[in-house]
């Protein structure tokens, strides 16, 4: 009997020091992955890191607990508040969780989405999952309150930018390193069984982009392009709720394009060409973003915000199949099991 809880001390004993080891790695290399580009408001309070360059942006007011005001423009479409070094708007840990809302700029305005289910940001007071966010409406974040919404941008100093830059070779240390550890540490605690190592390969949302319009007639061709650009337009409005809506509006989009150059309407080519153009460009964005966001989760052991990420990682990847889908799908599974042991 002292032999078999020998046995498991020992064990536990090597999971507390697989735990430390893996704080001590993620610990280092969030310092060389933090962007440097970055405005630190007086006193600490807010740290901002800017995104690429866009026609519109979203401004935001923010009122500190100490009375401040700061008046902030990021010339992103998407925009991430919280505390965590990765958030394009960083408040302090006693106000925000790491990621607590996420801001998304629509053709009807700005939509708020909580990231923290165990601190609900307010709108007006009122707590809330997801919603439109007016002009006139106040977030609440803790006891910070802030106002958004979506401007021009204009070529001035006021406007926050990043520069470009390429993937830190770190963030490759971090998948190679720090997440198979958290894994193991996540996913064999108590006996349980062990998971299937993150494939490297991610599977690509779209083949290459459609080169022609399936009919050739150019009265056919234009009546198809306006079907397919209206179809995509919806999609495109319903992304922020739904992933995969998203996914699917870029090859409608490219196909309305090329049947308008068919048609002979270069006006609407150029138009459904940019749309296609400029969403495959942000819905790749935000499946990158995602996979980051789910790899600093199981590295940090975050099972509620890991389990989110795969959850939009799914949706992102419906419809497919392959190793990384499948490692998804396993991922779900055990998280689920693992959140509802916590729970009980």
């Amino acid at each position: 009997m002292q032999v078999a809880f020998d046995a498991v001390r020992e064990k536990r004993h090597l999971h507390r020091r697989i735990r430390i080891a893996v704080v001590t790695i993620y610990s280092l290399l969030v310092n060389a992955l933090e962007p440097n580009p970055r405005i630190l408001a007086p006193h600490g309070m807010l740290q901002v890191v800017s995104m690429a360059t866009n026609v519109q942006g979203l401004r935001f007011h923010l009122r500190l607990p100490d009375g401040r005001a700061e008046v902030l423009t990021v010339d992103s479409d998407r925009v991430l508040i919280g505390s965590g070094a990765h958030c394009e708007i960083r408040l302090p840990g006693e106000h925000a969780a790491v990621e607590h809302v996420e801001i998304t700029m629509t053709p009807g305005g700005a939509y708020a989405q909580a990231r923290a289910l165990d601190r609900l940001p307010t709108i007006n007071g009122v707590e809330f999952m997801q919603t439109p966010v007016l002009d006139s409406a106040v977030l609440g974040i803790g006891a910070v309150q802030i106002q958004i919404a979506v401007v021009q941008i204009e070529d001035n100093p006021n406007v926050i930018k990043k520069k470009t830059e390429k993937t830190s070779p770190m963030t490759y240390v971090l998948a190679i390193v720090a997440v198979p550890l958290a894994l193991y540490v996540i996913f064999m605690d108590e006996g349980g069984a062990q998971t299937a190592e993150m494939p490297k390969e991610k599977p690509e949302l779209w083949a290459a982009p459609v080169k022609a319009c399936p009919v050739q007639s150019p009265d056919q061709a234009a009546a198809l392009g306006s079907e397919k650009w209206v179809i995509a337009e919806g999609k495109a409005e319903r992304r922020p709720f739904r992933v995969q809506d998203g996914v699917q509006a870029v090859p409608l989009y490219e196909t309305a394009a090329v049947c308008f150059k068919t048609a002979g309407d270069d006006e609407r080519f150029r138009a459904a060409n940019e749309a296609a153009t400029n969403l495959r460009g942000k819905v790749a964005e935000d499946y990158r973003a995602h996979q980051v966001r789910l790899e600093h989760a199981l590295s940090v052991q975050d099972l509620t915000m890991a389990h989110r990420e795969v959850k939009i990682l799914i949706a992102f990847t419906e419809g497919q199949s392959g190793p990384y889908v499948e490692w998804l799908s396993s991922i779900d599974r055990q998280l689920q099991l693992k959140l509802g042991e916590k729970k009980s």
